[in-house]
């Protein structure tokens, strides 16, 4: 016969068991379900993005523009692509980061955030294309890339973000 305290043991033994079990099965999910980094170079994301996009009215905006319209030093990353739209009055926008650290990702996904309510800051009133544009645009974090694009085929760009990496 099982004493009482022997019986006490045994629960507690049973119980660190599957509070053990369930450690590293918490483990092995966060591990699964984390963003891991992208090996992919940023001259493949464009590439498949820039392939689903009318580029016709944007151009591959410099270095200089990205630092006056997001405030991003595109040296500060390991690669940065920025096009913009070549007319005043259209927001179509992609933005393309990878960065060096994932500590940037805030940072980034911050100035895109940023540059968006500029945006619609600038078009409230009168431009109700522009800024339904801009409130159906998509910023995605994924590993060590940020993504952000104002565009009609917004959805069709990120996948092929998505896909890419």
């Amino acid at each position: 016969m099982i004493r009482q305290s022997e019986r006490k043991i045994v629960n507690i033994w049973e119980g660190l068991k599957y509070a053990c079990i369930l450690a590293v099965l918490v483990f092995i999910g966060s591990l699964l379900l984390g963003e891991a980094s992208s090996n992919a170079s940023i001259e493949e994301v464009e590439s498949a993005v820039t392939a689903t996009m009318d580029l016709s009215g944007m151009e591959k905006a410099s270095n200089r523009m990205m630092k006056r319209l997001y405030g991003l030093n595109a040296n500060d990353y390991e690669g940065a692509v920025l096009y913009i739209s070549t007319f005043n009055m259209d927001v179509e926008e992609l933005l393309i980061v990878k960065v060096k650290d994932i500590s940037q990702t805030e940072t980034v996904s911050a100035a895109a955030e940023s540059r968006k309510e500029t945006q619609l800051t600038n078009f409230d009133g009168y431009g109700v294309e522009q800024c339904q544009l801009l409130n159906d645009s998509i910023l995605n974090v994924r590993g060590n890339y940020i993504f952000f694009v104002v565009s009609p085929n917004a959805k069709e760009a990120e996948k092929a973000f998505l896909g890419s990496l």
